[in-house]
């Protein structure tokens, strides 16, 4: 397989990832974790798995204030610092953990 076909096999991977992911983050919590780890098993290094697990966990944190947004209680949730810290921790923590999966399989 060319270098190009493996790089458009591996976008399409992530991306499908990132769909599925977002789908199980909304369910439950421990969805975050699975998603990340999706996302990084298509990623070539582990650092890059780590990494991908990360921008997925600032995803769904973005997805998550444009649902607030769009329910009008985003000034709401920001107000609340320590929720917000703890909500922002577990995103950026369990995007990295989810993403340490692609170190485990190789």
């Amino acid at each position: 397989m060319t270098s190009g076909g493996d790089r458009r096999i591996r976008w399409i991977a992530t991306a499908l990832a990132v769909i599925a992911g977002l789908g199980l983050a909304s369910v439950h919590w421990l969805g975050l974790v699975a998603g990340a780890a999706l996302v990084a098993l298509p990623q070539r290094t582990w650092p890059r798995g780590v990494a991908a697990g990360v921008a997925f966990g600032v995803l769904t944190l973005a997805a998550t204030a444009a649902s607030l947004s769009l329910a009008g209680g985003l000034d709401t949730a920001l107000a609340m610092t320590q929720p917000l810290g703890v909500a922002v921790g577990a995103a950026v923590v369990g995007g990295a953990v989810g993403g340490l999966a692609r170190g485990v399989v190789g």
